[in-house]
């Protein structure tokens, strides 16, 4: 079984996962919110599963919630630290909380 990190995804197979345009990931890079691999010999950028279900993340915080893309940053860091699992005082531990997901239509 490949690994959620595993590189796998162009942009182009990206976008159409995350449902937004190729140039749009590539504003979200610039913006330092997904840092795909980049191919050694075609310089390509390559995305994994787990790229793909941070990307899906931005979307919905961008368009849904129409957060500013300035502030999307601080708040993925701040939901990231949430998923972390946490042990209640009598030792269980707690799900972890996160995000709904907003898959693209059709």
């Amino acid at each position: 079984m490949k690994q959620p990190t595993q590189p796998l995804f162009t942009v182009s197979v990206a976008s159409s996962l995350v449902g937004m345009s190729p140039q749009t990931l590539r504003t979200w890079e610039r913006a330092g919110l997904v840092a795909p691999v980049r191919d050694k010999t075609s310089r390509w950028r390559l995305y994994s599963w787990t790229d793909i279900e941070r990307m899906q993340e931005i979307r919905y915080l961008v368009t849904r919630k129409r957060i500013p893309l300035r502030k999307v940053k601080p708040m993925l860091r701040a939901l990231t630290a949430r998923r972390i699992p946490v042990f209640l005082s009598d030792g269980r531990r707690r799900a972890p909380l996160s995000v709904p997901i907003a898959l693209p239509r059709g």
